[in-house]
Order: C-alpha cells, then structure tokens, then sequence
C-alpha cells in the first residue's frame, strides 16, 4: 500500500475494486485553514470511462504493476478464451469479457494484461 500522494500520472491503481490509470492529478486547497486533497482524474482500464475523486494526501492506495501484452486469440470456449503471448509464445487462459464476446474471434490480435486475479483482455486490435 502506497500514499495517494506517491501517484504519478500513468500510475495504475485500485479503486473500488477496479483498476484505474491515472490521468491528472490536482492539489486543491479547501476551507479556512487551507486544508489541501488531491483531484485525481481517473481511467477504467476496462471500460475506457473516466472520472474524477478525491483522495487526501495520507489515503492508502493499492498501486499496480501493470503490463500491456499483446497476443493471439488460439481457441474460444463458452467460459473462456485461450491466449497465445506473441513474445513468449506461451499460452494461457483469459477469463471472458462480456462486453467483447461477440467482437473476439479465433485469430484475433489482442492487448491482455495480468492482474493478480487472472488474465483479462483489453482490447481487439
């Protein structure tokens, strides 16, 4: 767990169980004493949404290493897609997003990322 402070733009980070990517970070000084929070712009790595939070300075956060790889679609089952890593050539298993089911396809190039509860897809190239 990192300070909310230690964000830097393009840092990935967990908020309310989602990975997010910093956009922007603000410091906004409020009230009389002048209190500052950061104003952080926010990205779903999913769903492409953003949105804006604020956080103070000591707020933990759990910052993410993640790595943007890009693979071939190998073979499609109805609970998951198999992934071969165009570097490693390894292949594994990506559990299957709902709002790309119909747009994947055997064969297809694809960006995939490893989070610490599996492999998710990102997108079709």
């Amino acid at each position: 767990m990192a300070l909310a402070s230690d964000l830097r733009i393009g840092s990935y980070f967990v908020h309310d169980g989602e990975p997010y990517r910093m956009v922007k970070k603000e410091v906004v000084a409020f009230g009389t004493h002048s209190h500052s929070k950061l104003k952080l712009t926010i990205q779903s790595l999913f769903t492409k949404t953003e949105k804006v939070i604020n956080l103070g300075h000591q707020d933990r956060v759990d910052i993410l290493e993640i790595i943007r790889k890009s693979g071939t679609v190998i073979s499609k089952s109805q609970s998951a897609y198999q992934i071969m890593d165009s570097v490693s050539y390894m292949t594994l298993d990506a559990e299957k997003a709902p709002s790309m089911q119909e747009e994947i396809n055997e064969g297809d190039e694809i960006t995939f990322v490893e989070l610490p509860e599996g492999i998710k897809i990102i997108e079709k190239r």
